[in-house]
């Protein structure tokens, strides 16, 4: 059995040249591309907490299972690892590289909570040999666009639709450049999920492009209440997404790859073998085969869903975590490392991620694992 096969893309990953995303004077807002962010959070004088993974500085030579590097940052009035405490109170992250020796940890996460205002969840994982470049320049594309646009209270699911375009184009953009900065994203790509949380009216904005899901749960375990899927996958065989592909201009083929995956290719030829329907950078996938970034976004009232479920707990993963764990039983699995830890969500993420590894491993033989990711928020 070919195990790569439920990869996204198959063939080994270009790292020459890569180096450490995060310099001295990245690891500030203004570095990150947020410069108009900053002075907001400064004119509010509120708390909050930015974190972003980071190009692992040691690349393939990550050991796997080991977490990506982060930055963290937090407002320097305040005690940094008490403001991370603070949040870490809710939400926990993890970004586990997979047992792929030729490969860095393609998987990015963000998060970003203002205290009783928002927060901003982000999974993205990056597909092909420039894809720890694509997940990474799509995190700090959709982040800078999106906190920084004039309309994101107010008008968050359109918002959302057009930094999601706006970040495509931008991959496009890199493309065409060489040199430091650019990447070559032709065969290259990332999917995104991103979940705005409107804390004051208490609703959720998730909009995604591919198969990093998002379910929204119960503490009390997904088996014993209704768990809900807010994403559906972006597969080529759903029936409205082959018909999508298949009328494009110019039109993309869906075929079955004879293992695990129905896949994306041109009328040219045998490529690019996609095995999901929308993603970030692809621009041959884009071009010839019918793929897009525009994404789906859903609205979520959490009140009418606390009426029902008093205890909920939110699930952001790459598909490192899905490919081997049927949604209600992650949200079994985060519950019970929620519990076992007596309230520690950290605990319910590491607990989840470490499930997924084990049971990739136990599908390869030891072999070979995905890269695996998770945000774990108890709203």
């Amino acid at each position: 059995m070919d195990r790569r096969g439920r990869m996204s893309v198959a063939g080994s990953v270009k790292t020459a040249g890569a180096g450490k995303a995060g310099g001295g004077k990245e690891k500030t807002l203004q570095g990150r591309g947020l410069e108009n962010f900053a002075k907001e959070l400064e004119a509010d004088d509120a708390k909050w907490l930015y974190v972003t993974s980071d190009t692992d500085a040691v690349l393939e030579k990550k050991r796997a299972f080991d977490e990506k590097d982060l930055i963290i940052l937090a407002p320097s009035k305040l005690d940094a690892e008490a403001v991370t405490s603070w949040a870490q109170e809710k939400i926990a992250w993890c970004c586990k590289k997979g047992l792929k020796p030729e490969s860095p940890n393609q998987d990015s996460v963000s998060v970003m909570v203002k205290d009783k205002a928002f927060a901003m969840y982000g999974v993205y994982d990056g597909h092909g040999p420039e894809g720890h470049h694509a997940s990474d320049m799509a995190l700090r594309t959709l982040m800078a666009e999106f906190l920084q646009s004039e309309e994101r209270a107010t008008k968050p699911e359109e918002t959302l639709k057009k930094v999601f375009m706006k970040t495509q184009d931008t991959l496009r953009e890199s493309s065409k450049g060489k040199g430091p900065g650019h990447h070559d994203f032709s065969s290259s790509g990332t999917t995104c999920t991103i979940v705005y949380h409107d804390i004051p009216e208490d609703v959720l904005y998730v909009a995604h492009v591919g198969d990093s899901r998002c379910v929204l749960g119960d503490l009390d375990g997904g088996s014993k209440k209704k768990t809900l899927a807010l994403t559906k996958d972006h597969k080529p065989d759903e029936p409205l997404e082959k018909k999508r592909i298949e009328s494009a201009n110019p039109p993309g083929r869906v075929i079955f790859d004879g293992y695990f995956n129905h896949r994306v290719f041109s009328q040219k030829g045998m490529y690019p073998g996609l095995n999901m329907s929308r993603a970030m950078g692809d621009l041959v996938a884009h071009d010839e085969a019918g793929l897009t970034a525009e994404p789906d976004v859903t609205k979520i009232n959490l009140k009418t869903e606390r009426a029902a479920d008093q205890n909920l707990v939110l699930l952001v993963c790459t598909d490192g975590v899905w490919e081997f764990v049927p949604n209600e039983e992650a949200v079994d699995i985060a519950a019970k490392g929620y519990k076992d830890s007596k309230g520690k969500v950290q605990a319910a993420a590491e607990k989840l991620t470490k499930e997924a590894y084990d049971r990739w491993m136990k599908d390869s033989d030891g072999e070979i694992t995905d890269d695996i990711s998770a945000i774990v928020v108890v709203l």
